[in-house]
């Protein structure tokens, strides 16, 4: 750890049985997953921040977050407005765009693996970078090419699984990956590299089309890249081909629906059976189906059997989000009082939970 960060679990001890279960699912080297819904709005960097800081700060975890959304949200989260805007100011600071930035310019892949460390959350960081989405053009023209074996064309959609095997090498246990609302070339090179995958979602149609579009898309990606590597003139050249065809997924986390209030009815007045009503119902509908959805979906993907899908709901904590965001610190560590002393305890059990059930699922995944 670096001279001056600061590491501050969230207060809660971890039980013999959480020791155990990270043990687990430590073992056998570092672990990848990345957490995509082609729908944004969904939670998701909230989601991978504080559950990466949770693994860090009470498991003793060493952690990786790589920022993959051209949006950097994740990275103005973690850093800070200030340290954010000094990184950004460089003329070519070193970020994901690092990582891909030489396979454009034909000189193979990228020698280091461009770390920083934020203050507050525990794990490390490949910041994100606005020009990665200049890089989709690259990765989906090198996929047609992937396609029919070229190696190039394999060598550039396995751009993320050799920054997945120096990691390795610096012993992380686990990497998570921030990604955009998309299923464009970037998160495809990211799904075809990972080992798990979470789906953070909304309870709302979308979300449900959202899971669909996933599973469906995925598994065509895998069949075509497997097709690829079969007729590819020397396949040993790419790092740890193997194991890819082993993507799994871990679960999902539904965003808690905030109820809303009476209705309005067509003249303006209070009415407690107006649209309010319906979308409260709707959205219990909705909810009540995702399991079967996901089974439908996803069950290629994961052992039926074995995982419980639903990893968690996101409480709606009041301002403690925006809090977290101005402090740059995890939710279950806001340096607040009044109110925040509930919400901070209610953070820290929602997201200790939410780790121990990922960790499970990792160990009989």
């Amino acid at each position: 750890m670096a001279k001056g960060q600061r590491r501050t679990s969230s207060g809660i001890p971890l039980t013999d049985a959480e020791r155990v279960i990270f043990a687990e699912a430590k073992a056998g080297g570092s672990k990848a997953i990345c957490f995509f819904n082609n729908k944004g709005g969904v939670g998701k960097t909230t989601l991978v921040a504080n559950l990466g800081a949770q693994l860090a700060l009470d498991f003793n975890a060493k952690v990786l977050l790589v920022d993959c959304d051209p949006q950097c949200n994740l990275t103005q989260y973690t850093l800070g407005e200030e340290r954010s805007l000094e990184i950004y100011s460089e003329s070519d600071p070193k970020t994901v765009y690092s990582i891909i930035r030489p396979l454009a310019l034909g000189k193979g892949y990228s020698s280091e693996l461009p770390v920083v460390k934020p203050e507050k959350f525990g794990f490390d960081l490949v910041i994100g970078d606005p020009r990665l989405a200049l890089q989709e053009d690259l990765l989906a023209q090198d996929w047609r090419d992937a396609k029919a074996g070229g190696m190039r064309g394999l060598q550039t959609t396995y751009v993320f699984l050799d920054l997945l095997k120096k990691a390795s090498a610096q012993s992380y246990d686990f990497v998570l990956f921030d990604m955009g609302p998309s299923l464009g070339a970037i998160n495809r090179s990211i799904l075809l590299a990972v080992d798990f995958f979470v789906v953070p979602m909304a309870i709302d149609i979308f979300s449900i089309w959202a899971i669909r579009n996933i599973g469906q898309t995925v598994a065509i990606w895998q069949r075509e890249l497997k097709s690829g590597i079969s007729i590819a003139e020397d396949p040993s050249e790419l790092p740890d081909v193997e194991r890819r065809e082993q993507l799994k997924f871990l679960g999902y986390v539904t965003q808690q629906h905030k109820e809303r209030g009476a209705g309005v009815s067509k003249t303006g007045a209070i009415d407690e059976g107006a649209p309010a009503k319906k979308i409260v119902l709707a959205y219990q509908e909705i909810n009540k189906n995702i399991p079967a959805e996901i089974s439908k979906s996803l069950a290629s993907f994961y052992d039926v059997g074995k995982i419980d899908p639903h990893l968690g709901e996101i409480r709606h904590l009041g301002s403690l989000a925006p809090m977290s965001q101005s402090q740059n610190t995890p939710l279950f560590n806001v340096a607040a009082g009044g109110s925040y002393i509930q919400l901070r305890k209610q953070a820290r059990e929602l997201y200790r939970d939410i780790a121990t059930k990922l960790l499970r699922n990792i160990t009989v995944a």
